[in-house]
């Protein structure tokens, strides 16, 4: 049977992988390459550019490691999320969704490159503070990112005093 809990999760992941992807679509259908598209004069624009590697461009051209790398994380994040409960764990149940929806957008951009369909993960957004470009990312990665700092967060304010409350309780 299944329960409220995953079918919160179930949306919540579908709901970021969707938004994901529709972003990266409409980049890709209206931008040219590197076209670079101001909204915020020398701080914030949208630009098309694809990404073959990880975070920061490492790891370029390893599409395949990259995928299994994708394929194993969103598993094992997806298995966490049998644990998510949006009245106890909140935080934790918000960054497991986001780091499965994450990994799995780029997973669909990786697995689309493979294809011959991409040319490597589809990033937009770009920031400039002063002379320095924070490098260029998507809604994916930035799911990830928060995902990892609030299971951090999690992990770090919370987790113990679920556990004391649980002893308390019992």
């Amino acid at each position: 049977m299944i329960k409220k809990n995953q079918i919160i999760t179930l949306i919540f992941i579908v709901s970021v992988i969707l938004i994901d992807q529709a972003v990266k679509l409409v980049v890709d259908n209206y931008l040219a390459i590197r076209e670079n598209l101001v909204v915020i004069p020398n701080f914030f624009s949208i630009t098309r550019v694809y990404n073959t590697g990880a975070a920061w461009g490492m790891f370029g051209d390893s599409t395949i490691v990259l995928m299994v790398i994708s394929i194993v994380a969103s598993l094992v994040a997806l298995y966490a999320s049998t644990w998510n409960d949006f009245k106890k764990k909140k935080t934790y149940s918000i960054a497991i969704c986001l780091i499965v929806g994450g990994a799995v957008g780029n997973l669909l951009d990786r697995s689309f490159t493979v294809a011959g369909l991409y040319q490597g993960v589809i990033d937009m957004f770009a920031f400039s503070f002063g002379s320095y470009d924070f490098p260029v990312f998507n809604i994916a990665d930035a799911c990830l990112v928060i995902g990892v700092i609030l299971l951090a967060i999690d992990v770090i304010f919370f987790q113990d005093k679920r556990r004391h409350d649980k002893k308390v309780s019992s």
